[in-house]
């Protein structure tokens, strides 16, 4: 069994995805483990072992453009996959970046295990600057809609 087939396979007890979707994410997450870019023309030509590389450029940015990727569904992927045991102790972030004229501000919950967070969830700011109550909020009701059962801790 190959690297793609074992990683697609672990994959598809958390992902309700269908077989060819599934192998594109172990292409993809292998791609990102051999580049460690996150750019489609780099990650195309590690693809390209598979595939022609003008199609794999192709076939990535389809993916990106056109799947709705559930982000709830990924969140109950890595909790599963990381078997942080339970209290958990949740981590709010925020980070604030510019890429040319566009504004990248992300508010990231994570759940903290041996000093490392790991994030689980996250909302896109449309703004510059701090997040607001309202916004943590409306992450933390996320969550608790998500891990309905979750044990916190106080």
């Amino acid at each position: 069994m190959n690297e793609i087939t074992r990683i697609q396979a672990a994959l598809r007890p958390h992902l309700p995805w269908h077989g060819a979707r599934l192998r594109f994410l172990a292409l993809f997450l292998v791609a990102l483990f051999r580049v460690e870019k996150v750019t489609l023309d780099k990650l195309a030509s590690v693809f390209a072992n598979q595939a022609q590389s003008a199609s794999s450029y192709k076939r990535l940015a389809r993916f990106f453009r056109d799947f709705a990727v559930d982000f709830d569904v990924i969140a109950r992927a890595v909790v599963s996959w990381s078997q942080i045991p339970e209290p958990w102790t949740l981590s709010l972030d925020r980070t604030n970046w510019c890429f040319g004229t566009l504004n990248i501000n992300i508010l990231m919950l994570g759940i903290v295990h041996e000093g490392v967070a790991f994030p689980v969830m996250w909302t896109m700011l449309d703004k510059r600057g701090n997040s607001n109550s309202d916004e943590r909020i409306d992450l933390i009701d996320r969550f608790e809609r998500v891990f309905p059962e979750a044990k916190i801790h106080a």
